[in-house]
């Protein structure tokens, strides 16, 4: 529901509850403090007092956020800024001692007056430290000073005396050093003068080996080239120079080109083969096409040049003559056992040509066939066929069986054709072997085998159908791709009538496009025997066979593609002639070179004294300090959170609507050095649609007294204990408590910012600060109102706004809507119906919000819909996931069987389902809200109901959501299900009616079948149209039928078609003249052409001849879709015809064509009853495919 209310200033929902534990951690308080807002920054936002209404259908907590409090609106722009400051003077005993001794040390001290303000004790402190720190320096320095100026003087005289006694001690020592160079000297001329004679005659020892060495190397290298000539005129006569070489490699390269020609050729043929293969595979999926690709390596079509040489196992051969007499009466009698006696059997005939023998159940026949064979397998032609027919099964205990000269075409056989298809038809066991030049033709993987089946007849799995079974070991059933021959459970054979039924009707022709839906293909991989069991499910005239490689499908032959043989390459006879290696000449070994190095003396060097120096003597200096008092000024700041119940940061988040939220406000420490403080107070004008909870407010604000006044505004003033503890220790920082506000917001789509404003009183003065502007907002606001901007040229703060909007619909099998149309009794009514999250994308709730779980409802009518049938499609996220093991189902049929939990979560979220209803409540709420709420996924329910039989009116259905404990309603989609209601009149040949009349013998009447009108604009395609009537035969004797239109329509072709007009060209007749049975049905290509916009309905007229007398009883059955509509009974009397005395032969009435009543202009339609029962028998009758050659 909507509800409607009149904005008015904003001001808050105050409300008593149980107190709620609340941890708060303001962890970016430090960052914070320091920031401001100026009030150019801040959008303020205003609502004009207008009518306003909640676009969500909220079922609790209905009502829309009122517009801000001026005075809110007031404080916001005042965001951030400060007025006043705190001051106060502090001094240091520890500064004034240090210029007191500073000066007696002959420091110069300047005291500046004017002082210097700092934020906080501790800064004041510092600073003055630091001028004591600087004064004391300034000392220290002075000081030290006046002592290095003594300390240098009296170093430098102790350094005079020093150097005078280390230059006596220099001069004695170099006298020494003197005397020892002049020895050394003359020691080295001695050994230089002996030393200069011996590295003469070694150098020429050097020069005479040197000449030796050369003459030698000069005499090996003379002979190794003359060896070398030698080598070389041999080899040019060998090896590849080899005259019978040079001629094999001319021949071998002859070959070559030959061979590259070859092999070019193999590498065509090969990839050309692989591409048929390829192409072959790729049509694997094409009707028509074997579904697999296999290549053929038997050819075995047809062998018109082939006789039958030997039949062995067979005693009883039908005489030709009885079968050509047998043949000549009804050619569908030949395969019957009963055509022929005892005395119509041969044991020896002319079989070369083909013969007809008896085979019994459990005998053998063995026939060897022979002659100029066309078949082939793997490139070898086939010299013998030897094939093994065996009576499997047969209820006369024996099969008639024809075999022909040409082994391709196989077998006829059968035991019984005297009744049509009845009974159960025979089998017979065939197994054929393949014999080459070579032996018996194996098939291989390499090498496999595909036979075909072609021309499986059926007319359904319920009736005639012909069937392969019992393959062999080594064969394999492959599917044709569109085929109607499948495998079921080891049976061969079309379930579908595609005897009858188009477009596979076609199939039973040899050159039939479509022959492949009527065929498969058998694949031997091993073995080299191939055999099956062939039958049919009922008898029939004879059941014809044929085994050969004539596959309804291509397939591709196989290829043998050998590669050509390579050429070797000659070898040139190997040169055994060793080619000369240089020889090593014998050298006599070079003395080394010596050269003379003569012996030199270094003289020591004179000893100089070591002088120590003096030091430098510090200038005097005088050194200066300057000092200046401080005091402490303070502006402290403060800062507005705003957290969930469980402690988390929700500002500038999507929160649930009616939560519980805590607005969190701290204030900065108060500094040390502070004057005393007389008053302390924060004032809150809080956000409109926030209701507080006074209780729990007033239970987590023990230092505060909270005051309320009637406009929404808030004070918090601290207690006297609390200003008793702020004032304890000046000289130290200290804590001001926390406050909080409790509450929760309580509209759709709301927004909610909020500033305070401390004020801190002293002795001295005011001090006032406005702090930050939190918000928080609940789903649910408008797209096509977007919120403002926090800050100007900001982004949408929330950009998955959206309605709270559960939505349904119902529709079709294919997925159209029908909502507001009418459906059938009998229709399926598919529900798809979307829980709409997408608006909570990026929430945060805490763990009691959630708590509260997620609940979809679909209440749909008691009176009109089946509940018990429920079935669910499906339940899938917007990401694809399917989610519905998540949720607990429950069929609710009253409220109060649900638990109390439950009870109380719907009734305070104010939905109100009627009746019965379905309810999907998550599992687990916590994980279903991380993965799909918070992610704002929507969940679809697609449900199918059914109507509950004989419900006539409009059926409701309607969905509920509920999301955090808030409740919303959607929208209500409906079906009209009418009353469907056929007549049934009997009239003259006049057209009136004579229900409950006479009707003489001879005379005709016609029944009219009044049809029901189905009504234009409805939810379902027409499928059916059918009119059953079992007229009583005994009685009535069918003449004609014709049908009108009962209401204009139009066919998408433009053919109009107006009331009256005949529709029998539209319609299929069938009747059975042995029951009475009439039935007509309009086509279904026709049915699909009328729209669902227009109206649409027929009247049947059937004609019939009154034959007997008596009571005449006559009602029909309309079918719409399957739902079937009897009419009422219609009675007429025939009374027994007086006995003529002289009877009269008369000539029989010709009735050229039936006519309608005088009820309307319609056309006739006529069908003779043996027409009629024509058409029926070529609907269910079979089709030989192929005439019988022998």
């Amino acid at each position: 529901m909507n509800q409607k209310m009149k904005t008015v200033n904003g001001h808050g929902f105050f409300r008593k509850s149980k107190a709620y534990g609340l941890v708060c951690g303001i962890a970016l308080f430090g960052a914070m403090v320091t920031t401001s807002v100026s009030a150019d920054e801040i959008v303020t936002e205003t609502s004009p007092a207008v009518e306003v209404i909640n676009p969500n259908p909220a079922t609790n907590l209905e009502t829309v956020q009122e517009a801000p409090s001026a005075e809110s609106l007031a404080t916001q722009t005042e965001a951030g800024q400060k007025t006043g400051e705190l001051t106060s003077p502090v001094t240091s005993t520890e500064l004034d001692k240090a210029v007191t001794d500073a000066k007696d040390a002959g420091v110069t001290v300047t005291e500046d007056s004017k002082p210097v303000v700092y934020d906080n004790l501790d800064q004041a402190q510092a600073d003055l430290a630091k001028q004591a720190e600087a004064v004391k320096e300034a000392t220290v320095k002075q000081e030290d000073n006046t002592e290095a100026i003594k300390k240098a003087e009296d170093h430098n005289a102790e350094m005079d005396r020093k150097n005078k006694e280390e230059a006596e001690r220099i001069a004695r020592e170099n006298a020494e050093i003197d005397a020892r160079n002049k020895a050394a000297q003359e020691k080295a001329d001695k050994i230089n003068s002996e030393r200069k004679t011996q590295v003469i005659e070694n150098e020429k020892a050097r020069q005479e080996a040197i000449a030796y060495n050369k003459a030698e190397v000069e005499r090996v290298e003379r002979e190794y080239k003359e060896a070398l000539a030698e080598w070389e005129k041999t080899k040019a006569t060998t090896g590849i120079n080899d005259p019978e070489y040079i001629k094999a490699k001319a021949e071998y390269d002859k070959a070559k080109a030959e061979y590259d020609i070859k092999f070019a050729n193999y590498l065509k043929e090969k990839a050309n083969y692989e591409a048929e293969l390829a192409e072959m595979q790729a049509k694997t999926k094409e009707e028509g096409s074997l579904s697999e690709v296999v290549a053929q390596s038997l050819i075995y079509k047809s062998e018109p040049n082939v006789t039958i040489g030997t039949i062995e196992g067979v005693s009883k051969f039908v005489n030709p003559e009885k079968r050509k007499e047998v043949s000549d009466a009804n050619r569908n009698l030949v395969h019957t056992v009963s055509s022929y006696s005892e005395g119509d059997y041969v044991s020896t005939v002319d079989y070369s040509n083909g013969t007809t023998f008896l085979l019994n159940v459990g005998q053998t026949a063995t026939v060897t066939y022979v002659g100029d064979f066309s078949a082939s397998a793997n490139g070898e032609k086939i010299t013998k066929v030897v094939a093994r027919y065996t009576a499997v099964a047969s209820e006369k205990g024996a099969s008639i069986v024809t075999v022909s000269k040409d082994p391709t075409e196989t077998v006829i056989f059968g035991s019984d054709a005297t009744q049509g298809f009845v009974g159960v038809g025979d089998e017979l066991h065939i197994e054929k072997t393949f014999y080459t030049a070579s032996g018996k033709v194996v098939a291989t993987k390499e090498n496999p085998i595909i036979f075909s089946i072609s021309s499986m007849n059926s007319l359904g799995e319920d009736s005639y159908f012909e069937y392969v079974k019992d393959l062999s070991s080594n064969m394999r059933f492959v599917p044709i791709t569109g085929s109607q021959v499948q495998d079921h459970d080891g049976k061969i054979y079309a379930s579908t009538s595609i005897d009858t039924i188009a477009p596979y009707s076609g199939h039973d022709s040899i050159d039939s496009p479509v022959r492949y839906y009527g065929s498969g293909a058998l694949v031997a991989e091993s073995g080299d025997t191939f055999g099956l069991t062939v039958g049919a499910s009922k008898h029939q005239t004879g059941h014809w066979f044929a085994m050969n490689t004539n596959v309804a499908a291509s397939i591709s032959e196989k290829k043998d593609i050998p590669e050509p043989e390579k050429p070797t390459p000659p070898e040139p006879k190997p040169d055994d002639t060793p080619k000369p290696e240089p020889g090593t000449p014998n050298t006599k070994e070079v003395p080394p070179l010596e050269k003379f190095i003569p012996v030199t003396v270094t003289p020591e060097p004179p000893k100089k004294p070591n002088f120590l120096p003096h030091i430098p003597v510090p200038e005097k200096e005088t050194y200066e300090a300057a000092v200046h008092p401080v005091i402490v000024k303070q502006t402290p700041a403060n800062i507005k959170a705003v957290v969930n119940e469980d402690g988390v940061d929700v500002n500038g988040k999507l929160v649930p609507k009616g939560s519980t939220q805590t607005w969190v406000l701290t204030n900065s420490p108060l500094a040390a050095g502070r004057e005393v403080v007389t008053s302390y107070t924060m004032s809150d004008p809080l956000p409109a649609g926030f209701e507080i909870d006074r209780e729990a407010t007033a239970i987590k604000n023990t230092a505060w007294t909270v005051n309320y006044d009637e406009n929404g505004k808030t004070t918090l003033s601290a207690t006297q204990a609390t200003l008793d503890y702020l004032n304890a220790n000046r000289n130290q920082d200290v804590v001001v408590p926390v406050a909080y506000f409790v509450g929760r917001p309580i509209n759709d789509g709301g927004t909610y910012k909020n500033t305070f404003t401390t004020l801190i009183v002293t002795p001295k003065g005011e001090y006032k600060v406005v702090s930050n502007i939190p918000v928080i907002y609940t789903p649910g606001n408008d797209p096509e109102t977007p919120r403002p901007p926090h800050t100007p040229g900001g982004e949408n703060p929330t950009p998955d706004d959206n309605l709270i909007k559960p939505k349904k619909d119902v529709v079709d099998d294919k997925g159209n809507s029908i909502n507001g149309q009418s459906v059938l009794p009998n229709t399926m009514l598919n529900y798809v119906a979307e829980q709409d999250f997408d608006q909570y994308k990026g929430i945060v709730a805490s763990q009691n919000a959630i708590g509260k779980g997620f609940l979809y409802v679909d209440d749909y009518l008691d009176d009109a819909i089946d509940g018990t049938s429920l079935v669910v499609n499906s339940i899938t996220a917007a990401n694809g996931d399917d989610v519905r093991e998540l949720f607990d189902m429950i069929h609710v049929l009253s409220k109060d069987s649900l638990d109390e939990k439950l009870q109380a979560l719907i009734k305070d979220s104010g939905i109100s389902p009627v009746g019965e209803f379905y309810l999907w409540v998550a599992k687990v709420p916590e994980a279903f809200y991380k993965a799909y709420v918070q992610q704002g996924l929507d969940i679809t329910y697609n449900l199918s109901f059914k109507i509950k039989q004989d419900f006539v009116g409009t059926i409701t259905n309607q969905t509920h959501q509920v999301d955090f404990g808030n409740g919303y309603y959607g929208n209500i989609v409906t079906n009209e299900v009418p009353q469907l209601v056929v007549h049934k009149d009997v009239l003259d040949k006049d057209g009136k009616s004579i229900n409950n009349g006479t009707v003489q013998i001879g005379d005709l009447v016609t029944y009219k079948l009044e049809g029901w009108v189905i009504p234009a604009g409805r939810g379902y395609d027409i499928k059916e149209y059918r009119y059953v009537d079992l007229l009583q035969h005994s009685h009535d004797d069918y003449q004609s039928f014709a049908i009108e239109a009962k209401v204009d329509f139009t066919l998408p072709d433009g053919t109009v078609i107006k009331k009256g007009d005949d529709l029998s060209s539209y319609t299929e007749i069938v009747y059975n003249a042995q029951t009475g049975k009439f039935e007509t049905r309009f086509k279904e290509a026709f049915l699909a052409q009328i729209t669902r916009d227009q109206a649409f309905g027929a009247d049947g007229y059937i004609t019939v001849k009154r034959i007997a007398s008596g009571e005449v009883v006559n009602e029909y059955t309309l079918y719409v879709n399957g739902n079937p509509v009897i009419s009422n009974k219609v009675v007429t009397n025939t009374p027994e015809p007086p006995k003529p005395e002289t009877p009269k032969p008369q000539a029989p009435a010709k009735v050229e064509k039936a006519q309608l009543p005088n009820t309307g202009d319609a056309a006739s339609y006529s069908l003779s009853v043996a027409g009629v029962v024509t058409l029926f028998a070529s609907l269910v009758g079979f089709r030989k495919r192929k005439d019988e050659n022998n």
